[in-house]
């Protein structure tokens, strides 16, 4: 990952940045630690450009937020449509080229719908595969971080960088050894 820029949804803890999970009674809130995701994107080399905006505490599909403002969607300039949410900000980095990919969460479909509505690829990975430590809870056995980003090449690459176990928490890790980005050199003929 080295050198390529991500942009992580507000509600992912970045050390020493605002963390404000979308919302004006949290703005200027400065986070005191990096989630496991956001530290492993550190750790292949990655460059966090910043924060994306996000639903107000991620909750809602549209990508809407009447605090800090709806991010337009970057396919029709000419007409404000909604990105999808709650992972708004993340889609439209990435569909607008700002950022090579983006990190989001899911919950009821806030990876899965932004990408949609902007012409992406999001994946919302098995609970437990990537760490949900340092991510803002909505719940606990629902949310995951996945990645937005322009090919089903680039989703497995990330997806595979931040997969693993994570000492920091005591969700299970479900321990399955599939490669993604792997997988896709050798065909996803019989993949479930």
């Amino acid at each position: 990952m080295n050198g390529i820029p991500f942009g992580l949804k507000d509600i992912i803890e970045y050390e020493d940045h605002p963390t404000c999970w979308g919302s004006h009674a949290l703005e200027g809130r400065q986070s005191s630690m990096s989630a496991t995701v956001a530290q492993k994107l550190l750790d292949s080399g990655a460059i966090i450009i910043g924060k994306t905006q996000s639903v107000e505490f991620a909750l809602g599909g549209w990508g809407t937020n009447q605090y800090l403002g709806t991010p337009w969607n970057p396919w029709d300039l000419e007409t404000h449509r909604v990105p999808g949410g709650s992972s708004s900000g993340s889609g439209v980095a990435v569909a607008a080229g700002l950022t090579s990919a983006a990190l989001g969460t899911d919950t009821g479909g806030s990876v899965r719908l932004p990408s949609a509505f902007c012409g992406l690829v999001g994946l919302k990975p098995t609970f437990g595969r990537i760490s949900n430590y340092g991510v803002m809870p909505l719940s606990h056995t629902l949310d995951t971080v996945g990645p937005l980003t322009r090919s089903v090449a680039d989703a497995a690459l990330l997806y595979d960088v931040l997969r693993g176990p994570d000492p920091s928490t005591s969700l299970p890790f479900i321990n399955r050894s599939i490669n993604l980005h792997t997988q896709l050199k050798d065909g996803l003929a019989g993949i479930r």
